[in-house]
């Protein structure tokens, strides 16, 4: 089950259910493998530089274009393929939240502004409730291509969980 809604002005919201184990979910937010499996956009690759899980901790990464239709939009844009990407970890609750805030100080002509991202996971009824709630930019056209990227993001956190889950069951 997936949806997308919007909370205020100032967030986009996300949510999705999975027949998976907590610790599945949480490692796919919280290791290299696991964010590696999935961060990335479609036709983006995405390389965690340094992840540091504790508050306060780094957290950078390097996504870079592979797609046609990506390198093509960067280069009509006459920006870069990769762009280095920096945070920290805010909050950490162990399988039940985590903020992280990124640097935002890669679009050109854009002064650097906070960028915060948090997960919330709820065990219910042997399932697991990922509710995803990210900043807006301040520019539309960016929460625009925010909305596009985390969505085709979540849809390849979905197949991750899948298996992760089919892992499990195997004999």
């Amino acid at each position: 089950m997936a949806h997308i809604g919007e909370v205020g002005a100032g967030a986009i919201r996300f949510e999705r259910v999975y027949d998976a184990s907590i610790e599945d979910v949480w490692a796919l937010w919280t290791t290299k493998e696991g964010l590696e499996e999935w961060f990335a956009p479609e036709g983006m690759r995405f390389e965690v530089s340094v992840l540091e899980l504790w508050v306060g901790g780094a957290f950078g990464h390097v996504m870079t274009a592979v797609g046609t239709e990506q390198v093509a939009y960067l280069a009509n844009l006459n920006r870069p393929l990769s762009a280095w990407v920096s945070g920290r970890f805010m909050e950490i609750v162990r399988h039940q939240r985590l903020r992280i805030r990124f640097d935002i100080d890669f679009v050109p002509g854009v002064e650097s502004y906070p960028y915060d991202m948090l997960v919330e996971l709820h065990a219910e009824a042997g399932r697991i409730r990922m509710v995803l709630t990210a900043d807006r930019h301040p520019d539309p056209e960016m929460t625009r291509g925010a909305i596009l990227a985390l969505t085709t993001q979540l849809q390849r956190f979905d197949r991750a969980v899948a298996a992760r889950a089919a892992k499990e069951q195997r004999p």
